[in-house]
């Protein structure tokens, strides 16, 4: 009796513990719907006070009247701003003294230099470049003849940047960032091109592609102050052109050159001295034509002589200007560009040429999120 006994306790226990079991199964169900359902009204709420906060932010602000009639110009981060067409705030700028550029009829070679990088492959330890130069000739307003530099193969790791005299950490800056890499080839070959250039050619004017600054990314046999020497030396001017700018005021300064009718310049050194380092020549906002809405550049001019008026009047009669830009740096920067064929040569060149093991890849930004 004893034995049967304990064994009907052990059934009933047993069915006790499947039951306490199933109600707690039943329990936690009915408790994580619930909690599903909280959770779904939190989700609910949130979105709600994240959307009326963002709204009520500053984010949100409707600046309809505020930009009512405003000039604008839609840029590219990259692009920087454009130095004219801007009428607001500008009239205060009206009193700054224009100088016209009368055309003189000097005869004088004109130089224009531009380069441009791309990057070829990445190699295990660095990377694979190619670089182009081009120097456009101009005299008497039209132009003459260029010359292409290049393409060149660099190669840039840790071994191959030993050679360069140039800071340790600024090597290391180029190793490890490409767009660096590029900055760093160009203006080295750009400098090259501009100390022999200076040095060869005599009673001439070079124009350069950008303002006329120290880098750090220089050779100091190359610098631009060993151009400048042999500028000097050999009667040459310098004038460095820039499209635009960084620097916000300068867009209003460009209000009386609009107004201008003639070819003509205002001079900013005053800003340009205030906000940038070790920058040289004196420091101009241009126009070239004398067309209303003709393009303003700003440019850093070296004269040999200081004549800064006589220099402009010179180029003006030796360069052909179009756009308001001179064809010696659009040609140049055209020449000098490389197409998506030049690539596609250099890499089969690298090819066929060089023992090399291509590996094959897949670009895993279109392979994660996909393309449209």
């Amino acid at each position: 009796m004893g034995f049967l006994f304990d064994k009907v306790i052990a059934v009933h226990h047993e069915q006790d513990e499947q039951h306490l079991l199933t109600s707690l199964l039943l329990l936690n169900k009915m408790n994580n719907q619930l909690n599903y359902q909280e959770l779904e009204s939190n989700i609910t709420n949130m979105k709600k006070s994240l959307i009326n906060n963002f709204t009520n932010s500053f984010f949100c602000k409707d600046y309809k009247k505020l930009l009512e009639s405003k000039k604008l110009v839609f840029v590219n981060d990259d692009d920087g701003i454009p130095i004219q067409n801007w009428g607001m705030r500008s009239e205060k700028y009206d009193h700054v003294k224009v100088n016209d550029i009368d055309t003189v009829k000097v005869d004088k070679f004109v130089f224009g230099i531009d380069s441009s990088c791309i990057k070829v492959a990445e190699v295990e330890d660095g990377g694979l470049y190619a670089i182009k130069g081009c120097i456009c000739i101009s005299f008497k307003g039209r132009p003459l003849n260029h010359l292409k530099v290049g393409p060149f193969l660099f190669y840039l790791n840790e071994e191959t940047l030993k050679n360069f005299r140039i800071d340790h950490n600024i090597l290391k800056l180029t190793l490890f960032n490409d767009d660096y890499a590029k900055k760093f080839l160009r203006i080295n070959l750009e400098r090259y091109i501009q100390f022999w250039l200076s040095k060869l050619v005599t009673n001439s004017i070079i124009l350069i592609d950008g303002s006329l600054k120290y880098s750090i990314f220089e050779n100091q046999f190359y610098s631009i102050l060993r151009v400048f020497e042999n500028s000097v030396i050999n009667k040459n001017s310098i004038i460095g052109i820039s499209k635009n700018t960084k620097i916000k005021v300068l867009k209003y300064f460009s209000y009386p050159l609009l107004k201008s009718k003639n070819p003509s310049f205002i001079n900013i050194d005053l800003v340009i001295t205030s906000l940038i380092r070790k920058i040289y020549g004196e420091h101009i906002l241009v126009k070239f034509d004398d067309g209303k809405y003709a393009n303003i550049l700003r440019a850093d001019v070296v004269a040999f002589d200081n004549d800064v008026t006589n220099l402009l009047g010179t180029l003006l009669y030796n360069e052909f200007i179009t756009n308001g830009y001179p064809s010696t740096l659009q040609l140049s920067h055209h020449v000098s560009t490389f197409s998506n064929t030049d690539l596609s040569s250099i890499q089969g060149f690298i090819k066929s040429n060089y023992f090399i093991k291509e590996v094959y890849h897949e670009n895993i930004r279109n392979s994660i999120l996909g393309s449209i």
